[in-house]
């Protein structure tokens, strides 16, 4: 990387916004609940507490799970929209992976696919706190496809949980569903995830996790209790914080973002030489993440989810100017 690109930055501004958080941020869970966060995750999905892993972290629970089906599996597809995540971490294990698009100038093809032998299915929503997209009965048919030919579903629910509509009672076939309470319900000091499946998968697992991922704390785990236990409260401020600055950011960029409102996490485009852009802002004391570390120089990546409505507009106003400039 060239080293000039830095004289755009002399130092960092102390007020600078923050558009590079993935995460939402404005109220910490400031109390301690119960010491059996397990038992409570399995009455939120409607089953028994020993199919539960609680982890660090959603992005541990996905590598771990990868892990464990490197040697039951020959291959891994994610389905748009995927978390690139799951690519990343597959091709760290040796795992091959691909990409179905579905979609398509008419929306999003919902409609189930054929499951092939020995493969991981993931699906999400990434960073969009609307949901899953997939009906929970679309998932079980899929799902049941998967436990004659030695195949898996894994489902990251981290966004429909914040939504409230995860599926629950997913007992069907070969499927794992992995959640988190890390980026959509208060700072980042609360990083805890689960992993959940059938007892035929879960029991495999438990063997080699403590051996893959760090022991969590009784702390962590009863500050995620609490959380748990006042989950609408979190999930009302931080849906209403999103919406309006989602609302703020469309009205000031519309012509540049690539993707849909809502989303705690927004693709800007620029044109090219990312990494210079982003320096560029951040000498203006706003930061952001360039697309150049996503694959894609064209993009910088906008999230949030961590000011409120009146840094998230002024923020937005100085990425309008800097484009406008940049276009020149």
């Amino acid at each position: 990387m060239d080293v000039s690109i830095f004289r755009y930055v002399d130092s960092i501004p102390e007020n600078n916004i923050n558009f590079a958080s993935s995460a939402m941020r404005g109220m910490n869970p400031d109390g301690l609940g119960g010491a059996d966060v397990e038992e409570q995750i399995a009455k939120l999905y409607g089953v028994q507490k020993e199919q539960v892993i609680v982890t660090p972290s959603n992005t541990f629970g996905s590598f771990f799970t990868l892990y464990h089906l490197r040697n039951k599996i020959s291959s891994m597809v994610t389905i748009t929209p995927e978390y690139p995540v799951f690519h990343y971490q597959a091709n760290e294990i040796g795992i091959k992976s691909s990409m179905d698009n579905r979609i398509s100038a008419e929306g999003l093809d919902l409609s189930p696919w054929d499951v092939e032998e020995k493969t991981a299915y993931f699906i999400s929503n990434p960073n969009n706190p609307t949901g899953l997209a997939w009906s929970e009965e679309s998932i079980k048919s899929i799902a049941r496809e998967t436990e004659g030919n030695e195949s898996y579903l894994v489902i990251d629910d981290t966004f429909s949980f914040f939504n409230g509509s995860f599926p629950r009672k997913m007992e069907t076939g070969n499927t794992i569903i992995l959640g988190s309470v890390s980026k959509f319900f208060g700072e980042s000091g609360i990083k805890m995830g689960w992993i959940i499946a059938g007892r035929h998968i879960i029991d495999d697992m438990r063997e080699l996790i403590g051996l893959m991922v760090p022991v969590i704390s009784n702390a962590v785990k009863r500050r995620g209790s609490y959380l748990l236990s006042n989950i609408n409260v979190y999930k009302e401020y931080n849906r209403k914080k999103l919406e309006e600055n989602s609302r703020i950011l469309f009205e000031n960029l519309d012509e540049y973002i690539i993707g849909f409102k809502g989303s705690i996490v927004n693709a800007i485009s620029v044109e090219g030489a990312s990494t210079k852009f982003s320096l560029s802002l951040m000498s203006e004391g706003v930061s952001t993440v360039p697309g150049y570390y996503f694959g894609s120089d064209s993009l910088v990546r906008v999230g949030i989810g961590a000011e409120d409505a009146e840094r998230t507009e002024k923020g937005a106003k100085i990425i309008a100017k800097m484009i406008s400039e940049w276009k020149r």
